[in-house]
């Protein structure tokens, strides 16, 4: 049995997630200023660079704002955050769904794949067909759970590279480790042939061009990946079921 090999967080790192979880249990509020860097990094007695680079940090992901010549003031991140703020509050659970993340997650996949689903019978090309039938073969080979979740998220980025849409594959790379994590846990619970059956029948609509139909079989399966999930909830982390 292979080991993973330990690797210590860095002292920014560190900085980072203490300051992530003073900001999401309210123990920074909104509005509130921080101390200039000299003073938190005497007080946390680290370096003024680590704070810099830190503080950098939560600001790209919509923690913080820096106000030049005033300082830095803790955002509220759900008026004021960003997608680098909820992968941010995914890692800071330790990578586990709270009903309302999972409830929002599920909603706004459902939404998208389904539109996605129409667009790529739309305006599909035959190298997006292609790319779409090689992963579904893929899936169906597979006998592992964990490696047909890693297939399964790259088809579907393949339906959303087929609409030909800048927004659509890149805001599904955002959230990617999300929908990674959420995959596997489905496919500990529904078996694999009918995930594999469901997404063949996708497929299959998109090369007809049949948009209303792709659409349809994919609201089918989004809707019954859901179900799934919420009945299964609570559930931990991937792999310690």
């Amino acid at each position: 049995m292979p080991f993973q090999k330990i690797v210590m967080p860095t002292m920014k790192e560190l900085f980072v997630r203490q300051m992530e979880s003073m900001i999401l249990s309210g123990e920074l509020a909104a509005g509130e200023q921080l101390p200039n860097e000299r003073d938190l990094a005497a007080q946390m007695n680290i370096s003024r660079t680590v704070v810099n680079s830190g503080i950098q940090e939560l600001a790209k992901n919509g923690f913080v704002c820096i106000v030049p010549r005033k300082g830095t003031f803790v955002n509220d991140f759900l008026r004021q955050g960003n997608l680098g703020t909820l992968t941010s509050i995914f890692h800071h659970s330790g990578g586990q769904f709270d009903m309302s993340m999972l409830t929002a997650l599920m909603e706004y996949r459902s939404i998208n794949e389904q539109k996605c689903a129409r667009l790529a019978a739309e305006r599909h090309t035959e190298d997006d067909l292609k790319r779409m039938f090689e992963l579904l073969e893929q899936m169906e080979a597979c006998r592992d759970p964990e490696g047909c979740a890693e297939v399964s998220t790259r088809f579907h980025h393949a339906i959303f590279l087929a609409t030909q849409n800048l927004i659509y594959p890149l805001m599904y790379n955002s959230f990617g480790e999300m929908s990674l994590a959420v995959t596997r846990i489905l496919f500990r619970h529904l078996p694999l042939s009918q995930i594999c059956t469901a997404m063949r029948s996708v497929a299959e609509a998109i090369a007809a061009r049949d948009a209303e139909q792709a659409e349809e079989l994919m609201a089918e399966h989004t809707e019954r990946c859901s179900q799934i999930l919420m009945e299964q909830y609570p559930f931990g982390p991937v792999g310690t079921e």
